[in-house]
């Protein structure tokens, strides 16, 4: 009976985390950033407290956009932040 109320317990955890996963990013010329996705949509929080959410470009993608602001992290632990018209090169930190 534990083992099966602990298979539970670990299939409802696994569950909850793949809706919704965190990364955080060092940006060399830049802030640090931590992102947050979920399925259609990446909200990137700034040092300052700005906050902003990105829906989904492409289906399949980890490209997200909205007028001024381009997240893509289709690269492997790489990603680039348009801002209007500034770019950064940013990397995601291990954790």
């Amino acid at each position: 009976m534990k083992h099966i109320l602990l298979i539970s317990a670990l299939v409802a955890l696994s569950a909850c985390s793949g809706r919704e996963e965190r990364a955080t990013y060092t940006c060399p010329n830049g802030p640090d950033l931590v992102v947050t996705y979920s399925e259609d949509t990446a909200t990137i929080v700034f040092p300052t407290g700005r906050v902003e959410t990105l829906p989904r470009a492409e289906e399949g993608r980890e490209l997200y956009a909205k007028p001024g602001l381009v997240w893509d992290a289709t690269q492997f632990r790489t990603a680039r932040l348009t801002d209007n018209q500034s770019s950064l090169s940013c990397d995601q930190m291990a954790g």
